[in-house]
């Protein structure tokens, strides 16, 4: 039928798409302990307070949707502050007419540790769909995973990150040395992964905010998880406190698939020339 090629040929790619967005930014799948390395301590930067990214989403050169990176202060919870991170992603009208795609997914991290307490996960792809909710008790290193009518109970690292957060997280970091690898505890798909950032170098890149320094990464994707496929995926940042990503690159079965910054706000977040 019809309706079954079409799936077949865009969900890869769109699969792909959701993971350059940020959801699942930075997972990898464990590696030996004599490659671990604990990352540089975090602190919140003014971002967390108030930003939002917007990025066009295109595959094979042919624009196919948007997706939003924001965050911002919330109420507090269980009496400390805490700040609200959502990712969205959309597919337009042109992949909706065979695929649409309409995705959610908000974590709310401590203000102070950067460490998550609850990730709510919205996925509507076709007419395949995937909600769920892990809330993180980070005093007692555990993970409640929430899907189906059913609760699951996990043992997590301290200081845990999400899919979500661990992007944010890794933004605060300020000592990448090209050459060097940083680790991130990640607890995604009822496991715990140890996570791999190869720090590439610092290129110029233009940009729709301008032609900024940045630092490139590269996330080793090996495993099947939060709409991720195997695969590489390379991540431009601007070198700078901010640490903002302004390009997302990830290769899939049929051509690549490509995040680029078009907008930022508030527009004062503008890196330094």
């Amino acid at each position: 039928m019809l309706t079954d090629a079409v799936y077949k040929i865009f969900r890869p790619p769109v699969i792909k798409m959701m993971m350059v967005l940020g959801v699942v930014f930075l997972i990898s799948p464990p590696v030996p302990a004599t490659l671990s390395m604990e990352p540089p301590k975090a602190s919140a930067p003014s971002f967390f307070f108030s930003e939002r990214l917007v990025y066009d989403i295109s595959w094979g050169g042919l624009r196919v949707g948007e997706a939003v990176l924001q965050s911002e202060s919330a109420e507090r919870l269980n009496g400390r502050d805490v700040f609200r991170l959502v990712s969205t992603a959309k597919s337009n009208k042109f992949l909706s007419y065979f695929y649409p795609v309409n995705d959610r997914v908000e974590s709310i991290i401590d203000a102070k540790g950067l460490y998550p307490y609850k990730i709510t996960v919205d996925q509507r792809h076709g007419v395949w769909q995937r909600n769920r909710v892990v809330q993180f008790d980070q005093e007692e290193h555990t993970a409640e995973l929430l899907a189906k009518g059913r609760t699951s109970k996990f043992n997590v690292p301290p200081q845990v990150q999400d899919s979500l957060s661990s992007l944010y997280y890794f933004r605060t970091l300020s000592n990448l040395i090209p050459g060097t690898s940083v680790f991130i505890d990640v607890h995604e798909s009822k496991k715990n992964w140890k996570l791999e950032v190869q720090i590439l170098g610092r290129e110029m890149l233009r940009t729709a905010i301008g032609t900024v320094p940045t630092i490139k990464v590269k996330a080793v994707v090996l495993y099947e998880g939060l709409l991720m496929n195997k695969g590489d995926l390379y991540v431009w940042l601007t070198d700078d406190a901010r640490r903002i990503p302004v390009l997302m690159n990830g290769k899939v079965s049929i051509g690549s698939v490509r995040a680029t910054l078009s907008r930022l706000e508030p527009p004062q977040l503008l890196p330094s020339p």
